[in-house]
């Protein structure tokens, strides 16, 4: 079998520079082309020149592979700390795993011809294009799912918080969505207002505000009224007035509490200047959260 080096050089530089990009957008590196195509270009020279001189068998060795794969990440990306380096470095066996993955599937289905030899992996000239085409874009498709999956997971670890809320002698944890579309504030005070699912917070009302929502009758103003009035709770009473949970033009009962706390360890945030809005629904279907918080308050 003839290999042309110039192909084989072509191929392995744009493998190998997709390969250094995909590592580049899962680790958050800032990128520069120029780094990248150097460092596509020493891992395709490697595979150049053992493919011309066979006899150098010290550079078959994995040892030998694990220094060329820190090379090439030293060379197409810059770090501060070693850390970052091996989280790259991990990051970029990965990636090269998945592009081997695809070329090797679309290899055994569609039959096509292909040896290995001291680590390397040649496919015949009249497949080779397509094999390499196609485990490109279906190594694109998987590294889209896996990013959509860890971006998905980011933003909703970073958008669910730890809250508790005290009221009196009681206090309970919640789950808090950080809302940014959550903009209502008490008109009167201007402070913001939390909204919390009714059962999440049940436990800590008192019995007649319970009753309330038990008995769906939260937007009966003047049954509200007459109960509030005669409750401990008077003070804390509010009204507020939204636009958003599905309804126009509503009217949330709210209830100012001893304080939150927000975050959690280190970054826990106390608030006193705050109000509870009691939603009597669900606000998320999964479940996963159970409190709608204004970023202001994080």
């Amino acid at each position: 079998m003839e290999i042309f080096l110039d192909v084989l050089l072509l191929e392995n530089i744009v493998m190998n520079y997709l390969i250094l990009l995909m590592t580049a957008k899962f680790s958050k590196n800032k990128i520069s082309h120029l780094r990248l195509f150097l460092g596509a270009t020493v891992g395709a020279l490697y595979v150049a020149i053992l493919v011309v001189f066979p006899s150098l068998k010290g550079y078959y060795t994995t040892i030998a592979k694990i220094a060329l794969s820190f090379a090439i990440v030293a060379i197409a990306f810059s770090f501060e700390r070693f850390g970052a380096f091996f989280k790259t470095l991990a990051i970029f066996y990965i990636s090269t795993f998945i592009f081997a993955g695809a070329g090797f599937a679309f290899l055994y289905f569609n039959q096509s011809g292909g040896f290995v030899r001291n680590g390397f992996f040649y496919v015949y000239w009249n497949s080779k294009w397509t094999v390499m085409l196609l485990g490109i874009a279906t190594a694109g498709i998987i590294v889209k799912i896996f990013w959509d999956i860890i971006q998905g997971r980011l933003v909703r670890d970073r958008l669910l918080i730890p809250l508790k809320v005290a009221f009196e002698n009681g206090a309970i944890d919640l789950s808090a969505l950080v809302d940014t579309g959550n903009a209502l504030y008490d008109p009167l005070t201007h402070v913001p207002v939390v909204v919390v699912e009714f059962n999440a917070i049940k436990s800590i009302l008192p019995q007649e505000i319970q009753n309330i929502f038990e008995e769906s009758k939260e937007n009966d103003l003047v049954c509200v009224t007459r109960i509030v009035s005669d409750s401990s709770w008077f003070s804390r009473f509010r009204l507020i007035p939204f636009t958003s949970l599905g309804k126009d033009n509503g009217m949330l009962i709210g209830f100012k509490p001893d304080y939150i706390e927000v975050g959690e360890n280190t970054e826990k945030k106390g608030v006193t200047d705050v109000i509870i809005g009691i939603y009597n629904r669900a606000l998320s279907k999964s479940e996963n959260y159970n409190a709608l918080l204004g970023p202001e308050l994080v």
